[in-house]
């Protein structure tokens, strides 16, 4: 049973911009307007903030948080991890599932063969990447990188049953 004040990592805060408490945020999500949906911003143990200000300059994201109001305190916050809390998180439609959701899942090929487990996820420019370690009923002791492309690798993951269906050989 998972904790109900579970955290999902969201983002980090990176270098202070101006001198006003702005700081440039690098969002691990697609959607920047989600961040708006957030009551609370957990910046690792340190505090809980709110949002307050959003910004984009080019490809780059600028926040500012409720009380952060110089640039000496926000230098205290950069590289630290942004969490929220899991009930914050909007909801997907049927079928669609936070990364996250799928650590912990057995990874088989058509063959019903047992690759191993997903241990965590990265992107790359092109897709996500799962992260599939062995286990004991793998079909070997190699770790595994499947991009996370539906339908063409991954065709079905049953959270229920505790797996995820991938066309992906044993010997790749």
């Amino acid at each position: 049973m998972r904790s109900k004040d579970r955290k999902i990592l969201i983002g980090k805060i990176g270098k202070p911009h101006g001198i006003k408490g702005f700081v440039y945020f690098h969002y691990y999500g697609k959607e920047v307007s989600n961040l708006q949906l957030y009551d609370k911003l957990h910046v690792e143990d340190i505090s809980t903030f709110k949002l307050d200000k959003i910004q984009q300059k080019s490809d780059r994201l600028i926040i500012k948080l409720v009380g952060c109001d110089d640039r000496n305190l926000v230098e205290n916050l950069r590289n630290k991890d942004v969490y929220v809390d899991e009930d914050d998180l909007p909801l997907l439609d049927e079928g669609e599932y936070y990364l996250y959701q799928l650590e912990g899942l057995v990874v088989k090929n058509l063959e019903h063969k047992i690759l191993g487990e997903v241990k965590g996820t990265f992107g790359t420019k092109s897709n996500e990447v799962l992260v599939v370690e062995s286990t004991e009923d793998s079909v070997d002791s190699e770790e595994r990188l499947l991009p996370y492309v539906k339908p063409q690798v991954i065709k079905e993951i049953n959270p229920d049953e505790g797996f995820i269906l991938v066309d992906w050989p044993e010997n790749y």
